[in-house]
């Protein structure tokens, strides 16, 4: 969302906000669980990422936030609930929470 501040005109009247989307991302069609979804830097440092959980395909959606696009869906056992990027000794991975498995990917 893009957030707009108008400024007061006078003392007595109070600013005025309002916001609109600034991009959509479509993750399935229903939604019984909270995932942790995630918004990081790109480790190739071309923009930033978008990463959710589709209950629907039981995978982790991964979008490229200026565009929209959907770049890889990675599959899982059953839903996703978290969703993580971190990187150790230079490398860069992305950690996937199952109910039962943790799955880790390692960026190339």
């Amino acid at each position: 969302m893009a957030l707009n501040r108008t400024p007061q005109q006078d003392s007595s009247q109070l600013p005025s906000c309002s916001c609109s989307p600034v991009q959509t991302f479509s993750a399935g069609s229903s939604c019984k669980l909270l995932t942790k979804n995630s918004v990081f830097t790109s480790p190739d440092g071309g923009g930033t990422l978008v990463c959710a959980g589709d209950e629907a395909s039981n995978s982790t959606m991964v979008w490229d936030a200026g565009s929209g696009s959907l770049l890889q869906k990675l599959p899982a056992d059953l839903p996703v609930l978290d969703i993580s990027p971190f990187a150790v000794n230079g490398e860069h991975f992305l950690a996937s929470l199952t109910e039962k498995m943790l799955k880790l990917y390692r960026w190339e």
